[in-house]
């Protein structure tokens, strides 16, 4: 197996160091087949049951129906549920049992700050971070749904506000699993400036940061972190700030998923 850059000591010592989890960095869902296949094969199901969280872009049906046609098109027979805290109520029994469904708990892209607050309001917070912590279900995501598990975040949430002038931000979310500063889009040009929120972070909070590309993913596995992709054209990063400036380290190697 091969994984990029070692993962620092310190990660594999972590209480939830047996949890599953994939953040893809972005693309459409019918471009990351492959690495829906490597979610299927964590699941350790021929045909597992999917819980699809699609509150960053509240409830859209569209990413729903992509990503069951993906999962379908990968583990036929694979069974996939909503859970649609924007659009329907639900009792703390029905989130429960939803989440005792799950083999896999998929969280679309979108408002990153917006599915947090909504999150926190339906006490999802806990359960998601339960279920890796206890490793009851593969968490997975992309974009927002991917960011939100690292220490630090690169967001465009303002983007949403519909104004005219937004920026981009840092946040620190309240799922987080991993201590790394993350990019999603991260070979988009518009997001050239997370290298510099990566090197102004202050020396008593400075992260290593990961850029993830469309269509690559960070994987953590049984104390185990290595990278996906599902096209050979792109690429994740490793970023880190020192002394001496930024240093930048292409992840070359890539577990094959096809």
């Amino acid at each position: 197996m091969d994984g990029g850059s070692p993962a620092p000591a310190f990660f594999l010592t972590r209480e939830f160091a047996m949890g599953r989890l994939v953040a893809i960095g972005g693309g459409d869902y019918e471009e990351n087949d492959a690495i829906v296949r490597e979610i299927v094969r964590l699941s350790g199901k021929e045909r597992p049951n999917g819980l699809f969280i699609g509150t960053a872009l509240q409830d859209s049906t569209n990413p729903l129906t992509s990503f069951k046609k993906s999962l379908k098109r990968v583990a036929p027979g694979s069974v996939v549920k909503k859970l649609s805290i924007i659009r329907s109520s639900y009792t703390e029994e029905e989130i429960d049992a939803l989440f005792d469904f799950a083999d896999i708990i998929f969280c679309g892209g979108g408002n990153t700050k917006y599915m947090l607050d909504e999150w926190e309001k339906a006490g999802l917070i806990p359960r998601l971070l339960n279920a890796f912590r206890q490793d009851t279900a593969v968490l997975a995501g992309v974009s927002a749904g991917a960011l939100c598990w690292f220490e630090k975040g690169y967001t465009d949430s303002e983007m949403f506000s519909g104004e005219e002038q937004w920026a981009f931000e840092v946040i620190r979310p309240k799922t987080a699993l991993f201590p790394y500063m993350m990019s999603p889009h991260y070979d988009n040009e518009i997001r050239a400036g997370f290298d510099d929120e990566v090197a102004k972070q202050p020396p008593e909070d400075c992260l290593p940061a990961i850029g993830l590309s469309d269509r690559t993913a960070f994987v953590h596995a049984a104390g185990e972190e290595y990278f996906v992709r599902s096209d050979e054209t792109r690429m994740a990063w490793r970023i880190y700030a020192t002394e001496n400036g930024l240093k930048k380290a292409r992840v070359n190697c890539y577990k094959n998923v096809t």
